[in-house]
């Protein structure tokens, strides 16, 4: 019997900007002031916009403040405790019994003073506290046997795990404090205290296992898993499932026809099938949603009444997503240095967990569904070269290379699209899930170039001799009419793409040169389209005069007729700038991810000073990136679903190191 316990605590706080807000995020702020502006007025103060009409710059505010002003406190700390007990019952049988549970408290207070400067003006602060405090136990009791019969080789394991997660939450807010000095922004302090709100949520998640391994003379193998998963967050009838997978394997090089070829080193076929349930984008609250504090007018003589009511459609027939996939893989190795690994998959996720919007008429915002199937396939390649060992020089080389596509085949009864509420300011929301389209394709209107000429403009006519852009002027975009309507509408949109490139890939090389060595990774991706909202208030000069990006000065003119950007114009009636291709590019892009050079001090050296192994390292990430993508950064990749909103991007580091051994 052996009893142990690992123990862990962790603290950490920050007051980390907002970088990301389309509205008021550190980056987009600073690209909108203007360039005749400053942060700081002559006697120290910070600077609004500048005069004499501030108000035309729309709704800016001065970066360096609003960082500067930052009072934020936010102290997360972790305690995770992790006692375990392992039995051996017998030849070769194993009971282990692990309880781990992790208690979080995680406090918040924010304040947010008043900004008086021209431009955005808030004439009132305001201070949120929260207190979140969490304790997850999570219970595994596991029984393995193992046993070997001449060249015949078993291995089980089953078992039952069961996590349980309970979390409470406070939250209180105030506003209109007087003084704003430091030791008085406490909520006994405010004018105004809003009603605090509190809450408790407890979801549970219990596994059956079971795993089977045989091995015959490492030559043939076989694995079988089974197992019966069961949520809270579901109703009764569709809480619990049973899923499995089954793989095998095939080592031909220890067959006799060719365990005698010298330059092969590894020959193995593998193949694997399994289903698997995934709850991963579940709230518990989709199933069975709480009443939300509302107000709304009742009465004869309607008078505005609090109340209750729900602003989520419930839907208790949410179920298991399941992921069916299918596998074949071979390892190879030859001339004693160079191996392949490379598999095909399929899999295909049905009964996908997604919300869609919901109509006004609906009375409620959104709902959750089951929505349909999804299919991804592709291949996966990785070859390494390691050179022979001498005794100076010896180096390797690996890439890899991922090739994955992605298609709806399939949504809700009755949905052949789900609009996706990701969107720039309310301005543009090009996302959408359809069938036969990769998940969270653009759909947006094809430009077909600029109207060169007013005569342009007037000619582009439909059968009738009408205008199809009646608006449309020179130095325009030309829409195509994809539908024939012989008019520009929702209806003319197309689907131009996505997030997912065509392949993505890597390379990294190794050296090591008597006591030097030497490490870069790249990485990659190519193919795949992001969608640079960026553009729509950087490149156009309707609405608020910001400050623009570059890019503005490829506009069309008389004098650039090539220009790639609508007309400059303090009015867009013909919509340029509405989601179009426009604002799409190509996301490819090489990043130099890594480069590490190190040397490790001789060991007669080390061993004067009674040390062990001494390294010295510098090290550098980030350090070139090579891509066409216009924006800040381009490995968005899926998050936000590839919409660029000017998330703030990748720092480049250098690092310098020591690592010594006593």
């Amino acid at each position: 019997m052996k009893v142990g316990e690992n123990l862990s605590y962790s603290s950490t706080n920050g007051n980390g900007a907002n970088t990301s807000s389309d509205y008021t995020g550190a980056l987009l702020s600073a690209i909108y002031y203007p360039t005749n502006g400053t942060p700081y007025n002559a006697d120290g103060s910070f600077a609004g916009l500048p005069g004499p009409y501030p108000g035309d710059y729309g709704d800016i505010i001065n970066p360096v403040a609003e960082l500067m002003r930052i009072d934020l406190n936010n102290p997360v700390n972790v305690l995770v405790v992790n006692p375990y007990i392992n039995i051996q019952l017998a030849k070769g049988l194993m009971f282990r019994s692990n309880l781990s549970i992790t208690k979080s408290n995680n406090r918040y207070k924010n304040f947010t003073p008043r900004r008086p400067e021209i431009g955005k003006p808030v004439m009132s602060n305001s201070l949120v506290e929260r207190a979140d405090e969490s304790n997850d136990i999570l219970a595994e009791q596991v029984l393995n046997y193992k046993t070997t019969f001449g060249a015949h080789q078993l291995d089980f394991t089953g078992g039952y795990t069961f996590q349980k997660t309970k979390s409470t939450s406070l939250y209180t807010s105030g506003t209109g404090f007087d003084d704003e000095s430091k030791q008085y922004r406490y909520l006994n302090n405010a004018n105004t205290t809003q009603p605090s709100e509190s809450g408790y949520r407890a979801t549970a998640l219990a596994s059956l296992f079971m795993r089977a391994n045989y091995n015959y003379n490492e030559k043939y193998l076989l694995s079988l898993i089974g197992r019966r998963d069961g949520s809270s967050m579901l109703k009764e009838n569709n809480r619990y499932r049973n899923y499995y997978s089954i793989s095998g394997g095939w080592a031909l090089k220890k067959e006799d026809f060719l365990s005698s070829v010298d330059w092969l080193n590894e020959l193995k076929l593998r193949g694997s099938y399994g289903v698997l349930g995934g709850l991963a984008r579940l709230n518990p609250l989709d199933v069975s949603p709480l009443l939300v504090r509302t107000t709304s007018y009742f009465g004869e003589k309607p008078t505005l009444q609090n109340g209750y009511a729900q602003n989520v459609l419930p839907n208790e027939d949410l179920r298991w997503a399941e992921s069916k996939q299918t596998n074949i893989g071979l390892d190879l190795g030859i001339l004693n240095g160079l191996s392949l690994v490379a598999d095909y998959f399929v899999k295909e996720t049905n009964n996908m967990i997604l919300t869609r919007t919901l109509p006004g008429t609906a009375g409620l915002n959104t709902q959750t569904i089951n929505g349909g199937l999804v299919k991804d396939k592709g291949f996966e390649l990785g070859l390494t070269y390691s050179s022979a060992k001498n005794k100076d020089f010896s180096y390797s080389i690996n890439a890899t290379l991922t090739k994955l596509t992605n298609n709806v085949e399939a949504l809700a009864p009755g949905l052949n699209n789900i609009a996706v509420g990701t969107n720039f300011r309310n301005e543009l929301a090009p996302l959408t899930i359809t069938v036969g389209q990769p998940l969270y394709s653009y759909y947006v209107l094809k430009t077909d170039g600029i109207f060169q000429s007013q005569a342009e403009a007037d000619g582009y006519k439909n059968a009738n001799g009408q205008k199809i852009q009646p608006n449309a002027k020179a130095g325009d975009f030309k829409f195509v009419d994809m539908d024939g309507n012989g008019s520009i509408g929702p209806e003319d949109r197309y689907y131009a793409g996505s997030a997912y490139p065509d392949f993505s890939y890597g390379l990294s090389f190794n050296a090591n040169y008597k006591n030097f060595d030497f490490n870069i990774f790249a990485q990659g991706v190519q193919g795949n389209k992001l969608f640079n909202a960026v553009k729509r208030t950087t490149y156009s000069a309707s609405g608020p005069s910001y400050n623009k990006l570059e890019g503005i000065l490829d506009a069309w003119s008389p004098e650039n007729p090539n220009g790639k950007v609508p007309i400059i114009s303090s009015s867009d009636a013909n919509g340029n700038f509405n989601a179009s291709d426009f604002y799409i590019e190509d996301g490819s892009f090489l990043r130099i991810r890594n480069v590490t050079l190190g040397y490790t001090l001789p060991k007669s050296l080390t061993d004067r000073y009674k040390l062990g192994n001494v390294r010295v390292y510098a090290t550098t990430n980030n350090l070139f990136t090579f891509t066409k993508y216009t924006g800040f950064d381009p490995e968005i990749g899926m998050d936000n679903n590839g919409l660029d909103v000017g998330r703030y991007p990748q720092a480049r580091s250098f690092i310098f190191g020591l690592n010594v051994n006593f």
